[in-house]
């Protein structure tokens, strides 16, 4: 009775823990202001939301396999120091934003801060700690170490976050726009890249969008090409169409490696597979022949066709493939017979094989 009693207290907490792993496509851009201008379409031809469909269909995501991303102004009362406000929520210190609904709800978490935290005053000291809300570059490193601390131990999450926002050319100075940079830098270059000795190797569920860099001048400051006017740091719409491509190809590249080495199942037996492209069979073949290939690991998968001249003339596949066997019904029907050739491709693999359609 006991040993029926452990079976179902275990399976009961099985079921509760997978219940709460949220998939990593269900994501939410938490902004305002300059993220809302960036996501468009801000009086471009293009937005965020355009840009993840126009990702998802090249990459082959359908059904529950696409991304789908809202974004939501949160939280509601900014601070002209966001990254101390961020420090705040993600510590549970801020009674007006609880961030624990995003955390059970959102596979993919993107926050921000908006321009005014780019108007950094000095370099700081460690004395700056008991002033949080000062803007010196000493508190925003100290602000950022802490709150991807908190984001490292949500592993199940994948979280992005956006470099400073770069103000616009009569709306800060040299001294500000310089230290901006150099936090921008640092943050990207430094932090992300696992060489900040304060903080150590970097998570691999926190993915660094060096927002400040896509649009800042060599002078640290927002181009008027970019900025809705010499005093208004708002991103116009040029800064949507330049801007938003970025976003979805870099976050949910991303996003997709972190799954694959995250949620990586069936270790079992892609243990015992190999990369390999078979024969078509049968061969020759009208008008449809059946192609098998395995993969050991996840990974991005591309088969194209192409013809004896060597012009890609079909996609058989394209998108993100768990580790393990495949076999694709090719139907040539509507093109001569003739000899073509059909190549895979994944990072770690080429090979091409040749098949006849014979009429």
């Amino acid at each position: 009775m006991l040993f029926k009693f452990s079976i179902v207290c275990i399976l009961c907490f099985v079921s509760i823990s997978f219940a709460q792993i949220i998939s990593i496509r269900k994501g939410v851009f938490l902004a305002h202001s300059t993220g809302t201008n960036i996501w468009g379409p801000n009086g471009s031809t293009t937005s965020v939301p355009e840009e993840i469909i126009k990702y998802n269909t090249s990459h082959n995501l359908i059904g529950t396999d696409q991304f789908n991303i809202i974004k939501e102004d949160w939280p509601t009362n900014p601070w002209t120091n966001e990254w101390a406000r961020w420090h705040q929520i993600f510590y549970s210190k801020d009674s007006t934003a609880d961030i624990q609904p995003y955390l059970n709800n959102y596979g993919l978490i993107i926050i921000k801060s908006c321009f005014p935290s780019s108007g950094i005053s000095t370099w700081g000291t460690p004395a700056d700690t008991l002033d949080p809300e000062r803007k010196s570059i000493y508190n925003y490193k100290w602000h950022w170490r802490s709150f991807i601390r908190k984001m490292e131990a949500h592993k199940e999450i994948f979280f992005v976050v956006w470099t400073n926002a770069p103000l616009a050319i009569k709306s800060t100075d040299d001294n500000e726009s310089f230290l901006s940079d150099h936090f921008s830098r640092w943050a990207k270059d430094t932090l992300a890249a696992g060489l900040d000795s304060a903080y150590g190797a970097f998570p691999k569920n926190v993915y660094v969008f060096d927002f400040f860099h896509k649009l800042a001048g060599t002078d640290g400051k927002l181009p008027l090409k970019y900025s809705a006017d010499t005093t208004d740091s708002h991103p116009n719409s040029a800064a949507t169409e330049f801007v938003a491509p970025q976003f979805a190809k870099e976050i949910l590249d991303a996003a997709l490696q972190y799954k694959i080495s995250f949620s990586d199942g069936s270790k079992s037996v892609s243990s015992q597979l190999n990369y390999s492209l078979q024969q078509n069979y049968p061969n020759p073949f009208n008008p449809s022949t059946l192609i098998e290939y395995s993969i050991p690991e996840n990974a991005l998968v591309k088969i194209y066709l192409y013809d004896i001249l060597g012009n890609k003339i079909r996609q058989i596949v394209n998108g993100f493939k768990t580790s393990g066997q495949y076999k694709i019904q090719l139907n040539m029907k509507g093109l001569p017979s003739g000899v073509y050739f059909y190549k895979m491709e994944t990072l770690k693999y080429n090979n091409f094989k040749k098949l006849i359609l014979l009429k």
